[in-house]
């Protein structure tokens, strides 16, 4: 697969996550939910920059465009001191979480491919970078879900919770 084939399927990929993200955090009664797929929306857009820049110029400036665990673990955080109090999901809500999962897993799985063929690199790291986001995003989907699932639950095994009796 050429380059300029793959970062068009990773636009398209990209432009699919930040409709499939946006759809789900305005159809969500939940505000964890709308918070979490807002902010996934807002990364895939960011991704959707740094693909057209790369293409444009070949350079790659993820860090200023990127996502890592680190700051989706802040993100999180911030998500957890906010909502205490345990949220009921709707079957939409998981249904959400089940194709935010999928559609990261299939991101991922594209650029790796797409990486055993690359040439050069800078293409080499460009797709290694893409990869880390889908990752990091996997990651932050799944701790989303398990949170407002059970957040009693999430937090004793997350947040180091101890209980005395």
């Amino acid at each position: 697969m050429e380059l300029k084939e793959a970062m068009q399927k990773a636009l398209a990929f990209e432009k699919k996550g930040h409709g499939i993200y946006m759809e789900a955090a305005k159809a969500t009664a939940n505000p964890v939910v709308n918070k979490t797929f807002t902010y996934l929306a807002e990364q895939e857009l960011r991704h959707v920059e740094a693909i057209e820049d790369y293409l444009k110029t070949g350079d790659l400036h993820a860090e200023a465009l990127g996502d890592d665990e680190e700051r989706t673990a802040e993100f999180f955080t911030m998500t957890t001191e906010e909502f205490k109090e345990r949220t009921a999901l709707s079957a939409d809500d998981v249904k959400a979480h089940e194709t935010a999962l999928h559609l990261e897993k299939e991101s991922y799985d594209f650029y790796a491919e797409a990486l055993a063929d690359a040439e050069g690199q800078a293409t080499k790291d460009f797709l290694v970078f893409l990869m880390e986001q889908e990752n990091a995003h996997y990651k932050l989907i799944s701790r989303a879900y398990e949170y407002v699932s059970d957040p009693v639950s999430f937090h004793a095994q997350h947040e180091g919770w101890l209980f005395e009796g």
